[in-house]
């Protein structure tokens, strides 16, 4: 069975006194069994894990029980992307940042010194890590884990609102289908 990030090491749920040491190189990575996914797949199999435990999924979120919730669960089990609108003080941050729970603990990137940003060790995107691993033996690659705690951050200087990142967005264009 292939492993995730979660496996290495075990997790706070995890019944076990052995550590698991993590893979430090690309040919220890890819002995390991660990599968490289993409952020949505990755989201969607630790949601339905905790929908299987019976973990609280939304911890601190109050309300939203039969409205917000229900389509927020759909959303992620679908893959789907998440636009949330409404007036301040309904929690949108809140469920936004509760988003970071669904990723693995930690996920593997090519630790290389002049990569420009951490990239997935079976498929990096820039030429620096491409030229890095056609010129060195697997055994050479070393292999750095990402926590999830660092993968998500908020960067939006005071006073920036959302449209000035993105555009203005007509909320009621987007309820009727059209496309951002």
């Amino acid at each position: 069975m292939p492993k995730s990030a979660l496996d290495f090491p075990p997790g706070p749920q995890a019944q076990t006194s052995t550590v698991v040491s993590k893979p430090s190189n690309l040919h220890e990575l890819r002995d390991s069994g660990w599968v490289s996914k993409s952020v949505k797949q990755e989201v969607h199999d630790n949601f339905l894990a905790m929908l299987a435990r019976g973990d609280e999924l939304f911890p601190g979120i109050i309300g939203y029980d039969d409205t917000v919730i229900p389509d927020i669960n759909l959303a992620l089990l679908a893959g789907h992307d998440m636009l949330f609108l409404g007036e301040k003080g309904q929690g949108k941050t809140r469920l936004m940042r509760s988003l970071v729970r669904f990723l693995d603990d930690e996920v593997p990137y090519l630790a290389i010194p002049e990569a420009p940003f951490h990239e997935d060790p079976y498929r990096p995107l820039s030429s620096v890590c491409r030229r890095f691993l056609a010129q060195h033996r697997e055994e050479d690659v070393p292999i750095g884990w990402w926590r999830r705690e660092e993968r998500y951050a908020e960067r939006l200087a005071p006073g920036t609102k959302f449209a000035d990142i993105i555009g203005e967005i007509d909320p009621a264009k987007l309820a009727g289908g059209v496309s951002m």
